[in-house]
């Protein structure tokens, strides 16, 4: 301040307390309406070298023109402390001015004011008065806010431009110290023929891409932003030296000595080097018309990987096992596998082992998964086992979950003659030095199975395994008793399908490695084709057997009451082969799954006594499916699913939607109907149940207004929470009259789209199915995609991008 406070004469120490504290404050208020303009504009220079430190505006300059503009920013933000500096404090009398500005006749002024004449009693008397009658007016001053009027100082608001670039800046960068002490550092010099790379290449399961360390632009080293770069464990260091005479690289783990690198020349006047990085510490480069260059690298330490079970371990209905697990890793999972380990008796000598089952991963951005394999052909199938999971990443950690014992499933097996030939097998797998004991019950059966076997030779081989077991003279020789045990069983049970049942289980087993190997489309389609063939003969036999009558194919049901017919499986096993050539072979695999599920479940009809359908539940999946069918054609005219083939025109999709509707409407009002006759019946699925059909019909009427206005998108999406409520009160109703879901997941449908059944497939949640919708449009992308790669004036880069999409398919 130029100033210093004014000094208070005697006059002045007259004024009563209270104005006193006024002036005071007046000239405070004068202080900060002449100190926050200069100050204002030295935080406006300040702000915007920071906002533009931190956008890297610097950094985009040359460094001599970058350094040159930090000067310019310096000189004008040290002129404008200066101007700050100088600010004038006011005096008491400019206090006093502030203080009744705009106070008629100036009461405080006058106060102030001293007589002109001296020495006369009569006129210092007079003036005394004068004074007191002042003093008396003065109690109404009243100091006012401060009011700096920063406008006239920026009339155009740059400071408010300003505050919004800092704002912007803070959040477009972490480093914000280092953004700004970065503006000031000088360019390392070096002879326009010396050059300086030194790349970063982390692995490549991090996902992520190369990176310029150190670089050379227009003569200069560039070095990295930041005070110490962080890179992955295993990152490979790229050195190459170009000019540099004498160079030597070394690097120093943290708390060690530097250690030197050997180096190659790739080419005349070159130096390369490489080193993989293990643990943090510093890089260094030295050599002659180089300034040292030293580089601290922090190393982010690669995390083991973790897979836990999430559920169980179960049997599906066809006697597969079934895990249910998670598995993450802070960068990616590379393998997984679960371990089994009969559990046998101490001293015992197993003719076989179990096998190592591989489990797939989970989808991208999940981080669960199921995996069913089925063992039921083991021979230790039935036996108690040790269960393992282990989970391996791409840098070869490996974690294991707590050993979990467990039964492992088995074929259930109707005949019990075969049953006793799976058992027997099994203990003889398990311990060699059962031969006898198997023998002998071999020979009991033979000898007293006349009583209940119908067939000669089933007795007779018994009697072969008998002797086979009794004749081998090793271990080696025990081994094929255990296939033929097997087949032998499976005869018995089958009967005449047995083949055929056999080339059904070969074709899905071959399917199923297909789909896990990453196979071909062409060959996911030949060996679906070939697993239809399977089906078709095995169905046919099982009709064979099971009537003697062909003609009854046509109808199956499945132990929960559910029809399914030979076609359905078909559209089945054809949905599971565009989804492999879609690329969602985890969806295909778990569809194959669900279809060893139904065929477990498989039986022919037969009319039965009192085996008639429920007709509100028969009615209610009418409805379920009618709800399907119109969603399917609604989606036809959303633009995801429009082809432009099943319409001419504007108007043709204006019919269709109103033919829509009416549909839509029929069948709200048919959902209404059967709703008023469960509430006065006593099928009313309980309260639950009711609550999912009320919200059915609520769903259904929004999508009928939908179609009226024309907007199909949210029709489709009204459409789609109707089938979930309706499959929900459909469940509840199941329960309400005692059917159950035994086995069942909450929320589930069959892989036919339908609502679970009280046997019905378990079809949960842990590996998402795509609906048909889904199917249609990935289909749709997929032929977009082949129609522009097959565009040749397309530049080479997109096509090579567009190659790489297509290539998984």
């Amino acid at each position: 301040m130029t100033e210093g406070p004014h000094r208070p004469t005697d006059r002045e120490a007259d004024l009563p307390p209270a104005t006193a504290r006024a002036v005071r404050l007046a000239g405070l208020s004068l202080v900060w309406e002449r100190l926050w303009p200069r100050l204002a504009l030295t935080l406006s220079v300040l702000g915007a070298f920071v906002a533009l430190a931190w956008l890297g505006a610097f950094e985009r300059l040359p460094a001599t023109l970058r350094l040159a503009a930090a000067g310019v920013f310096v000189a004008i933000l040290l002129a404008s402390i200066i101007h700050l500096l100088r600010t004038s404090w006011p005096n008491r009398r400019q206090a006093a001015d502030r203080l009744e500005r705009g106070v008629p006749h100036r009461p405080l002024s006058a106060f102030l004011d001293s007589p002109s004449t001296t020495g006369d009693a009569l006129a210092e008397a007079l003036w005394q008065a004068h004074r007191r009658r002042l003093a008396a007016s003065l109690q109404g001053l009243r100091v006012r806010l401060p009011s700096p009027r920063l406008d006239r100082a920026d009339p155009y608001a740059v400071r408010a431009a300003v505050f919004l670039l800092v704002v912007v800046g803070f959040f477009a960068t972490s480093d914000h110290l280092g953004s700004v002490t970065s503006v000031f550092r000088p360019p390392l010099a070096a002879p326009s023929d010396i050059r300086v790379d030194v790349w970063a290449n982390p692995p490549s399961y991090t996902g992520q891409s190369p990176r310029a360390l150190v670089t050379t632009t227009n003569g200069a080293v560039v070095l990295p932003d930041v005070s110490a770069v962080t890179l992955p464990a295993g990152t490979t260091l790229a050195i190459r030296l170009a000019g540099v005479g004498s160079p030597t690289v070394a690097f120093a783990n943290e708390g060690r000595p530097p250690m030197p690198l050997e180096g190659h020349a790739p080419a005349q006047g070159q130096t390369a080097y490489e080193h993989r990085l293990a643990a943090s510490g510093s890089l260094s480069l030295t050599g002659d018309d180089l300034p040292a260059i030293e580089l601290p690298i922090t190393v982010k330490t690669d995390a083991p990987p973790t897979i836990r079970l999430v559920e169980q371990p179960a049997a599906t209905a066809r006697g597969a096992l079934r895990l249910a697990y998670s598995v993450t890793d802070d960068y990616r999972v590379a393998a997984a596998r679960a371990m089994l380990t009969a559990e046998v008796d101490e001293g015992a000598r197993p003719l076989v082992a179990l096998p190592d089952l591989s489990l797939g991963l989970p989808r991208r951005g999940e981080d669960r998964a199921v995996a069913t394999s089925d063992l039921t052909a083991h021979p230790l199938a039935g036996g108690r086992a040790r269960l393992v999971l282990e989970a391996r990443d791409d840098a070869g950690q490996v974690a294991e979950t707590a050993p979990l014992l467990i039964d492992l499933p088995s074929r259930p097996f109707r005949n019990p003659l075969a049953a006793a030939i799976v058992e027997q097998r099994r203990l003889l797998a398990s311990d060699a030095r059962q031969a006898k004991a198997v023998a002998g019950t071999f020979e009991t059966l033979g000898d007293l199975g006349a009583a209940f076997i119908d067939r000669p030779g089933q007795i007779i081989g018994l009697r072969v395994a008998r002797n086979r077991i009794l004749l081998a003279r090793d271990d080696a020789q025990l081994k094929p008793v255990l296939d033929y045990l097997w087949q032998m069983a499976l005869a018995i049970e089958a009967g005449d399908s047995s083949p055929a049942a056999e080339r059904l289980a070969d074709a899905r087993e071959a399917l199923k490695k297909a789909l896990e190997s990453g196979a071909s489309p062409e060959e996911i389609a030949r060996l679906t084709e070939e697993l239809k063939a399977a089906l078709d003969e095995y169905l046919k036999a099982m009709a064979e057997a099971a009537a003697g009558d062909p003609s009854r194919l046509g109808e199956l049901g499945q132990n929960g009451g559910e029809r399914v017919t030979g076609d359905d499986l078909k559209k089945l096993i054809d949905r599971m082969r565009e989804l492999g050539q879609l690329g969602e072979r985890d969806a295909a695999n778990e569809l194959l799954s669900q279809l060893d599920d139904i065929l477990s479940g498989l039986q022919f009809a037969r009319p039965q006594a009192g085996g008639a359908s429920d007709p509100t539940l028969d009615e209610l999946a009418d409805i379920i499916r009618r709800q399907q069918e119109l969603q399917n054609r609604t989606h036809k005219l959303t633009p995801d699913g429009y082809t432009g083939e099943e319409f001419g025109d504007d108007s043709g999709d204006q019919q269709a939607l109103e033919d829509l509707q009416r549909e839509q409407s029929a069948l709200s009002r048919r959902l209404e109907d059967l709703m008023s006759r469960l509430s006065k019946g006593a099928q009313s699925g309980g309260e639950e149940g009711q609550k999912g059909l009320e919200g059915a019909g609520r769903a259904m009427q929004e999508a009928g207004r939908s179609l009226g206005s024309g907007d199909a998108e949210s029709a489709v999406g009204n459409q789609g929470a109707a089938l979930d409520a309706l499959r929900r009160g459909a469940r509840e109703m199941m329960r309400g009259q005692g059917q159950g879901t035994a086995g069942v997941r909450e929320g589930g449908t069959d892989p036919l789209g339908r609502p679970t059944g009280r046997r019905g497939p378990d079809f949960g949640g842990d590996t998402k199915v795509p609906g048909e919708i889904e199917v249609q449009r990935a289909r749709r992308l997929l032929e977009e995609l082949r129609r522009r790669y097959a565009d040749p004036s397309r530049p080479a880069l997109e096509l090579d991008y567009l190659r790489r999409l297509i290539a998984p398919f």
